[in-house]
């Protein structure tokens, strides 16, 4: 039964549940946080919302990090216990790399999506003490400012969202993608065209004033990266990834798509 992980339930691990439930990809979605029971309890009330809303997922929230075993696609969302002694692992408080090693030892080939705006620079962490693969790691949360920057440019030049292509450039020490003028179109027409320079400068500063998204946003963006990391997808999808081709740190922003089954490849790395 194919199911999907989500790592912490804060804000944005509630609100990606809730995402992935009502689109109803996924057979199962397991969220799981080791602090107390809000897991448990989010859980049932995003189940509970399955009737009314229309969907039918299996919803389930979880203690154990154990309940990760088997699962297709990981999801860190907002995952913030500390290491437990009992768990027999060391660490400091908060260690995420310490947290995360034995769940991906449980759920083997499973992609770990990186959901928070604040998770760039840990990609390079994960991959350098041996926690996930490169081609096993991705960070969602450019996707939210690529929907952010094409609304914005369309509210500047008066056309739909749909009608704007966007492409972004960032190093991920700023966590701050920014806007790469040079791949903007409108309709097919270069924003150069369209937008003088203290409008696109309007847009850059608008965008930053964004950053970081809220959960809903960042939750929009990493389900439909979660969704593309089983199921295939032809959409090209602007995220974090840890891969050597893109520098001296092995990090940085690409355009990826998603063959079935989870194969991830660049599209464009920059």
């Amino acid at each position: 039964m194919p199911f999907v992980a989500i790592l912490g339930a804060g804000n944005l691990g509630g609100a990606l549940t809730y995402t992935l439930a009502s689109r109803a990809r996924f057979d199962e979605v397991r969220l799981i946080d080791p602090a107390g029971t809000v897991a448990v309890g989010k859980a049932l009330d995003i189940r509970q919302a399955g009737p009314p809303d229309g969907y039918g997922t299996r919803v389930t929230g979880h203690v154990d990090l154990a309940a990760a075993a088997g699962a297709w696609v990981l999801v860190l969302a907002d995952l913030l216990a500390p290491v437990l002694p009992a768990h027999g692992q060391s660490g400091d408080a908060g260690d995420l790399t310490s947290l995360l090693r034995p769940v991906t030892g449980i759920a083997p080939g499973a992609i770990l999506v990186c959901a928070d705006a604040s998770h760039a620079p840990l990609l390079r962490r994960l991959v350098g003490e041996g926690v996930s693969a490169p081609d096993l790691l991705v960070g969602s949360a450019p996707g939210a400012a690529v929907s952010a920057a094409r609304s914005l440019v369309a509210l500047a030049t008066s056309s739909a969202p749909s009608e704007v292509a966007v492409g972004l450039r960032s190093a991920p020490e700023t966590t701050l993608p920014d806007i790469d003028w040079q791949r903007v179109s409108v309709r097919g027409r270069p924003a150069d065209d369209l937008l003088t320079a203290e409008q696109r400068n309007r847009v850059d500063h608008q965008l930053a004033a964004a950053w970081p998204p809220g959960p809903f946003a960042l939750a929009a963006a990493a389900a439909r990266v979660t969704e593309a990391a089983w199921f295939g997808c032809r959409r090209t999808y602007t995220a974090w990834v840890a891969d050597r081709a893109l520098g001296a740190d092995g990090t940085g922003l690409a355009d990826i798509v998603f063959d079935t089954g989870g194969r991830m490849r660049p599209a464009v790395a920059r």
